[in-house]
C-alpha cells in the first residue's frame, strides 16, 4: 500500500530558517520531520510518495543517502498544485486505498484503527478528525452515526455543527483521486470532499495530540512531543534538567540543558542554560541563556550568561 506525504510548502511561516532547509528538512527531535512520517508508517504501507514543489534537489540528495525500511518516490510538481493537485499528480503510483498527510502535521492518530474503520464501513474517503475548543477559526464536520454529512467554513460561536476539523490525515479510495482535475490547482478540503459529503465519507475522531508544526511555537511543541520516552539520559559535560535530548557528537562543557531541549549535530556550547528551545546542528556558543529559541543551523553566539540570547539571522525567540 501507498501513503501520499504532501510536502510541497515554501514554509513560510518558519523563516529566515526555510530560507536553507526545506520545512520537510526540519528535525524533529533531531530526525527530519519527512523521515519520521515515513518511517512511522505501519507495516502494511511499504511505499511513501512523496509530492514536492520547493526543495526538490535537497529532498532527492537527502533520500538517496539514507536506508530507510520504504520504498520512497519523489513526485515533482513544475508549479504549486494545491492539496488536491498534488494528490493527482501523484495517481500514477497509487494501487488501491491510500494514505494521505499533511507533511508539516504530527499528530497521535492510530492509522493501523483508522484503517481497520475504513475498510469496515467501505468508505470511499476517511478523514481524521480533531476536536477543538473554538471552532470559529476552523471548517468543521457534521458528523453522524460515523459518516460525515457537511462541511461548515468557519462557524460563528453558537452556530457551529460540531467541533471537529479536519487534522490532516485522509485514507482514499482511488475513485477519489480520480475526481481530481489534473495538472490544476486544487484544494482537496474546499473543491473535493464537500462533493461527496454524505456519499462514503467518514470520519475517525481520535485524541490525544493534534499540532500543525508550521509556525514556530508549533515548530518546537512538535520538538518535545517528539521527545517521547527517548530522552538523553546524560551527556558529558551537561547538568540534564528534564527530558531533553543531545545528540551524540555534541560537545557541551559546563552547561545546564532541559527541560525541552534538543540539541543538534555537531553543536559546541559551553557554559550555557539551554531550555525550551531547539538547536539545529553547527552552532557554537558559549556563556548564554537560550530559552524559547529555534537556533540555527551554523549560528555562532558569545554572551553574558545575565542575558537571553537574541541572534539576527537563523533564530527564531520569543
Amino acid at each position: 500500500m501507498e501513503a501520499i506525504i504532501l510536502v510541497g510548502g515554501l514554509g513560510t511561516r518558519l523563516r529566515p530558517l526555510t530560507h536553507t532547509i526545506p520545512k520537510p528538512l526540519l528535525p524533529l527531535a533531531n530526525i527530519p520531520m519527512v523521515e519520521r512520517m515515513v518511517r512511522n508508517l505501519p507495516e502494511v504501507f511499504d511505499t511513501a510518495i512523496l509530492a514536492i514543489n520547493y526543495g526538490l534537489d535537497e529532498m532527492k540528495a537527502y533520500f538517496k543517502e539514507i536506508n530507510i525500511e520504504k520504498k520512497v518516490i519523489i513526485v515533482p510538481e513544475e508549479k504549486p498544485l494545491g492539496t488536491g493537485g498534488a494528490m493527482r499528480n501523484c495517481i500514477d503510483y497509487v494501487t488501491g486505498t491510500t494514505a494521505v498527510f499533511n507533511g508539516d502535521v504530527v499528530t497521535s492518530v492510530n492509522l493501523k484503527i483508522m484503517l481497520e474503520q475504513h475498510n469496515k464501513t467501505k468508505a470511499k474517503g476517511t478523514l481524521a478528525l480533531w476536536e477543538v475548543h473554538d471552532p470559529s477559526r476552523f471548517g468543521v464536520v457534521e458528523l453522524k452515526n460515523g459518516k460525515i454529512l457537511q462541511f461548515q467554513e468557519k462557524p460563528k460561536k453558537g452556530n457551529e455543527l460540531s467541533n471537529l476539523i479536519n487534522a490532516g490525515t485522509y485514507l482514499l479510495e482511488p475513485e477519489i483521486l480520480e475526481m481530481i482535475p489534473p495538472n490544476q490547482k486544487i484544494s482537496i478540503e474546499r473543491d473535493i470532499y464537500p462533493k461527496i459529503a454524505g456519499n462514503g465519507l467518514y470520519g475517525f475522531p481520535f485524541e490525544g495530540y493534534f499540532i500543525d508544526s508550521g509556525t514556530p511555537e508549533s515548530y518546537l511543541e512538535a520538538n518535545f512531543k517528539a521527545i517521547g520516552n527517548n530522552g538523553t539520559a546524560s551527556h558529558a559535560g551537561a547538568n540534564m534538567q528534564g527530558k531533553s535530548i543531545i545528540h551524540e557528537s555534541a560537545k557541551l562543557e559546563d552547561c545546564i540543558i532541559g527541560p525541552n531541549a534538543i540539541i543538534g549535530p555537531n553543536v559546541k556550547m559551553g557554559k550555557c542554560v539551554i531550555r525550551d528551545s531547539v538547536i539545529l546542528s553547527n552552532v557554537s556558543g558559549y556563556g548564554g541563556i537560550v530559552k524559547n529559541c529555534i537556533i540555527g543551523p551554523n549560528i555562532s553566539f558569545k554572551e553574558d550568561l545575565n542575558r537571553t540570547l537574541i541572534s539576527p539571522e537563523g533564530t527564531i525567540t520569543f
